[in-house]
């Protein structure tokens, strides 16, 4: 006998390729989607049209971040460290006190000789270390006051003096800014929100804190932001009516686009359930209409240029439907790559001050490069992190666990079952492949566990007369299969078919390389299928505990295995020990459910600040932890579990 494992080849021993299904089976779903969402717009004929959706996209966002953001809240207060003297505004040092031990810092930018109530702008600051301290932020800033407006900036979350994961030296246990979000983000997946609730819920907050100063009108407050700042400009156009302005920039595009570049984002980038929903960025803008405003776009960006082109052209037709003058909405684009590059901010310097000015303001405004300060200089903390300063301070990842005990019990299998079978597409038949390997008693193949993805595995036929059916699910499926191959062995002389099981984007159905990030990293190939699935409501792990619900069926199916005679169990370890745990919960014709190692327990994920590993976002079903715990699992399975030694290791 070969001591070498059985395996699949390149292309399933050359019987089929599929490197492309999973990505293509999201791409076409969320495609159709978003060609439903456009066409919904395009039959917008009336104010009235746009208005009611209008009225529809603010309800699709709110579900989208968990449900209504408070409404009837205290104006923030705030607590200054001092100012610095600008070249015609003074910079107010503040660490603004949000409400529930949420602290903000955040810089005032204050035009010199006001002798009335100016417009204003909150500028929300995009990925940087150093947050509001970043160059070309704190220079927007400054242009914005050199222009009369009023303009407040503060560090989001996991940036600036607001990191999140910092060791008793200080030092960061979790890097800031993209580490962080995903890192949070995925917790608050988990529980059924996104991390977007809380960077949503600050950026209302100062703009609370902003309308209620004596020096803002607070019928002329604008809003913008780059890049990650740009995509919170966008979830503020469709929640929030205050807003009399705004001009996203580095962020605007068109959603497939961005999807077929294969980059991933950042998980307050995702929209749970908006492609599914049809939900795209001209809807960002169609939310503002018919208020004054501004894209911005660097020709060169990775968010494709010629997505935000098609998307303004398309939003330009409802803002005439709206009555809005010409120009109410425009597009600045400049040749760089992605950034708040000059040009772009003097053109939303230009637009605030038009739509947001003193109509007597007639002075003309300075376009120079403003004074760049250091970043001690715009510091609101003597240690530079709020956290250190204030250790009360509550974290995502404080309120995303106290959300999650705000809950009560789950609705358990019912719900696990419909996101299971939410939106899977069947095929009448199997249609399974058989063929050899070259050791003896060992076969292998594949069928169609939905219209367009197939599962495949190599199976060990029992020596004896056969006593029952065993599926193993693998960490990381076929790959692993070395590891247990004399466990197989002894399987199958014990008279088990031994059915070792890829699932899809598993093992030999691996899809290929999407973009230069690890493999199963955060930001990687199979982060970015869980994002955009997360976008249709959807998520790899409820498709892969299908595919395996799908197993069941085809083993008892399958008369060479000898179809629905023999009892059906299942074995599982790492990643497949969750989702047999799941499958087997929901499929009570599994006689027998064995792991390996311990399933993972997504409540424990929420509660533990820093998990691991990261790989398990491929495990993700959005709401699991809050909706179906695992007592209500255990119950499910009452005596049908068995202990890791009941199978045939060691």
């Amino acid at each position: 006998m070969s001591h070498e494992a059985p395996g699949f080849g390149e292309f399933l021993d050359g019987m089929y390729d599929p490197s492309l299904q999973v990505q293509d089976n999201v791409y076409r779903r969320t495609g159709e989607r978003l060609a439903a969402g456009r066409e919904a717009n395009d039959r917008l004929s009336s104010p009235e049209d746009v208005r009611r959706r209008q009225g529809e996209l603010r309800r699709l966002a709110l579900d989208a971040l968990g449900g209504d953001l408070p409404a009837d809240r205290p104006v923030p207060t705030a607590r200054a460290f001092g100012s610095v003297p600008g070249d015609g505004y003074r910079i107010d040092k503040l660490v603004v006190d949000v409400g529930g031990d949420v602290h903000i810092p955040a810089n005032l930018y204050l035009p010199r000789d006001l002798t009335a109530p100016a417009g204003a702008v909150l500028f929300l600051c995009g990925h940087s270390d150093t947050g509001k301290a970043a160059p070309r932020y704190q220079a927007m800033c400054a242009r914005l006051a050199r222009a009369g407006l009023v303009t407040l900036t503060f560090d989001t979350v996991g940036q600036g003096e607001r990191k999140s994961y910092l060791g008793a030296d200080g030092q960061e246990i979790i890097a800031a800014n993209v580490p962080e979000h995903s890192h949070a983000g995925i917790q608050c997946w988990w529980v059924g929100d996104s991390i977007a609730r809380y960077f949503v819920a600050d950026a209302r907050r100062m703009l609370d804190y902003l309308a209620a100063r004596p020096e803002v009108d607070a019928d002329r407050i604008g809003v913008s932001g780059n890049s990650g700042g740009g995509t919170l400009t966008s979830w503020l156009m469709l929640v929030e009516p205050r807003l009399a302005a705004a001009a996203p920039s580095c962020f605007i595009m068109a959603r497939e686009d961005y999807q077929r570049s294969g980059q991933a984002q950042d998980p307050e980038q995702i929209i749970p359930g908006g492609a599914l929903h049809g939900l795209d960025h001209e809807d960002f803008l169609i939310a503002m209409a018919p208020r004054p405003t501004l894209v911005m776009s660097a020709n060169y960006d990775f968010f494709p240029v010629e997505g935000a082109v098609r998307t303004v052209a398309r939003a330009r037709r409802v803002f005439d439907l709206m009555g809005a003058p010409a120009g109410t909405l425009g597009h600045a684009r400049a040749d760089h790559e992605h950034g708040l590059h000059p040009e772009l901010a003097i053109a939303a310097v230009e637009f605030f001050r038009r739509h947001l000015g003193s109509p007597t303001a007639g002075d003309a405004v300075r376009h120079d490069d403003p004074l760049v300060l250091a970043n001690a200089d715009l510091q609101c903390t003597r240690s530079g992190q709020v956290s250190i300063e204030l250790p009360e301070t509550r974290q995502v990842f404080d309120l995303n666990r106290e959300r999650l005990l705000s809950f009560g019990p789950g609705d358990g299998l019912p719900w696990l079952r419909e996101r299971v079978m939410f939106a899977r597409e069947p095929r009448p038949e199997f249609y399974p492949r058989w063929w050899a390997d070259r050791e003896p008693g060992v076969r292998k193949a594949f069928w169609w566990s939905e219209r367009d993805i197939i599962n495949a595995a190599i199976v060990f036929d029992p020596v004896a007369e056969p006593t029952g059916i065993d599926i193993l699910l693998l960490d990381r499926g076929t790959d692993d299969l070395p590891g247990y191959l004399d466990a197989c062995r002894r399987a199958a002389g014990a008279g088990r078919h031994v059915v070792v099981l890829d699932v899809r984007a598993g093992g030999a159905l691996r899809p290929h390389r999407f973009n230069e990030f690890g493999y199963e990293a955060n930001y990687g190939t199979t982060f970015k299928i869980v994002s955009d699935l997360v976008c249709l409501s959807d998520s790899l792990g409820a498709a892969r505990v299908y595919d395996v619900l799908r197993a069941v069926e085809f083993v008892r199916a399958e008369r060479t295995l000898g179809g629905s005679e023999l009892p059906v169990r299942i074995v599982g370890t790492g990643q497949g020990a969750f989702f047999g745990h799941l499958a087997a919960a929901l499929e009570p014709r599994v006689v027998e459910l064995i792991c390996l190692t311990p399933p993972l327990d997504p409540v424990g994920v929420v509660n533990t600040r820093y998990y691991a590993p990261e790989r398990d976002h491929q495990c993700l079903i959005p709401g699991i932890a809050r909706h179906c715990d695992q007592k209500q699992l255990h119950e499910a399975l009452a005596d049908r579990r068995s202990p890791a030694d009941g199978w045939f290791i060691g």
